[in-house]
């Protein structure tokens, strides 16, 4: 191939961008080109899209204008990164449109899979090819499929590796702060009395160690929205708990890489943000106070060699000095510690192009959700007219007319929309209206 490689990213939350931006390490002997599109969603943080557009070229478009953007087709690989029913509905769509030579697909996972790895690869299963962390996904993948007509889903390995640092880049440990950054999960704990004794739980290991800071590195700011749906946001989970914290006990909101440059000791429950730590030389540990639970995603990290009760700990000093290195074993059968990387997918990739697979089609019978919803694309393309975006709303419904040609009310509803005239647009869009639910 003697031009660029031209490779579309797709995501809708910060948690995808930051999955779009960890796969985008490519040697420039690649010639990777790169096009990431932030599909519109209210409360993503600029400092996210900011990082997005340094990548390459950054779309805004929503889910319909791109499926049905004209220079679609020119990618060689579009990457899809998107919740649930949406990975599904991109493919499905996708081979809506009459192209001879499609871009192949292909997506993965946001990090680690802390649970519902079964339902979110039905979503998924049908794409060229999927990304997978490490050998711990694909054997869980390989049990799932046996027997079944999704046996040959192609998988690539990509690893857990997510920052480009090298290691005369990274501070010794002596020269780093005296500092234990907790990277937040929204969700993990859910529960809000779990949420509120974590809190207590970091006062008070401040308290014992006055010569530490501790930070507190929120998943997003307020007013921001991510992955999860949250009902309060940290900083109100301390103001309730605690009153007045400790001096040294204190939020951050700086880029996380930007803390884990500097500090010594990293703290999770179960967040991908350890492995981010491992990149940036800042020694991690799992917070074992509230048990092995899979409701937390701690049940993945029980093999880690890090697991550590805060609440027993003398003091950050006492942790500092006995805290070890995770178990090598484990890290590499989560992906990490070894050679895999996204140049492995691009490899991957190119050998796809230059034999094109054959699609796996959908079997009855089998857990598969592999079925575009042609009253969800209208549903969609209603709030599209509700939210007077008029361009998303006239590509929904021309995915809608190459589902059902002959569907009169959908074509109706179509030319409506199309209409300049506001006047006319209105009065069409209420002679045409049918309530889709």
């Amino acid at each position: 191939m003697n031009g660029p490689f031209k490779l579309l990213l797709i995501g809708d939350s910060d948690s995808q961008l930051l999955a779009c931006e960890a796969l985008c390490r490519f040697p420039s002997d690649l010639n990777i080109q790169v096009t990431i599109n932030a599909i519109p969603r209210e409360g993503t943080p600029d400092s996210i899209l900011q990082r997005a557009a340094a990548l390459g070229d950054l779309w805004r478009l929503d889910m319909g204008q791109l499926l049905t953007h004209p220079e679609l087709r020119q990618f060689n690989a579009i990457g899809v990164y998107l919740t649930g029913s949406k990975v599904s509905d991109f493919r499905l769509a996708l081979g809506l449109l009459p192209s001879r030579e499609r871009p192949l697909l292909f997506c993965g996972f946001n990090g680690v899979v802390l649970e519902k790895f079964m339902e979110g690869m039905s979503w998924r299963l049908g794409y060229d090819l999927v990304c997978l962390s490490g050998p711990r996904d694909r054997e869980a993948l390989d049990r799932m499929l046996e027997g079944s007509p999704f046996a040959g889903q192609r998988t690539v390995l990509t690893g857990l590796h997510r920052q480009e640092i090298s290691d005369d880049q990274l501070l010794d440990q002596q020269q780093r702060r005296k500092q234990l950054v907790f990277a937040e999960q929204v969700v993990m704990p859910s529960n809000p009395i779990d949420r509120a004794e974590m809190v207590r739980i970091l006062a008070d290991l401040a308290r014992r160690s006055p010569d530490w800071e501790v930070l507190i590195k929120p998943r997003i700011a307020p007013g921001e929205t991510t992955f999860h749906s949250i009902k309060d946001h940290i900083s109100t989970t301390l103001l309730q708990t605690l009153g007045h914290p400790p001096d040294n006990l204190k939020f951050d909101y700086r880029a996380l890489p930007d803390l884990l440059r500097q500090a010594r000791l990293m703290a999770t429950i179960s967040s991908t943000a350890f492995f981010d730590a491992l990149d940036m030389g800042c020694r991690p540990l799992v917070i074992a106070d509230f048990g092995i639970n899979p409701a937390n995603g701690s049940h993945v990290f029980a093999g880690s060699g890090v697991w550590r009760c805060l609440d027993e700990v003398e003091d950050l000093d006492a942790l500092d000095h006995s805290l070890p290195s995770p178990d090598a074993d484990w890290l590499a059968w989560m992906g990490y510690g070894t050679n895999l990387d996204p140049v492995e997918l691009i490899e991957a990739l190119r050998q796809l192009r230059a034999d094109p697979p054959e699609r796996l089609s959908t079997t009855s019978g089998y857990l598969s959700n592999a079925n575009l919803s042609f009253t969800q694309l209208r549903r969609d393309a209603e709030r599209a007219i509700r939210q007077k975006n008029w361009q998303e709303a006239q590509s929904l419904l021309q995915l809608g007319s190459l589902m059902r040609p002959t569907h009169r009310n959908v074509a109706r509803r179509s030319r409506a929309v199309q209409q300049r005239n506001r006047i006319i647009r209105r009065l069409l869009l209420s002679l045409t209206y049918r309530d889709v639910g």
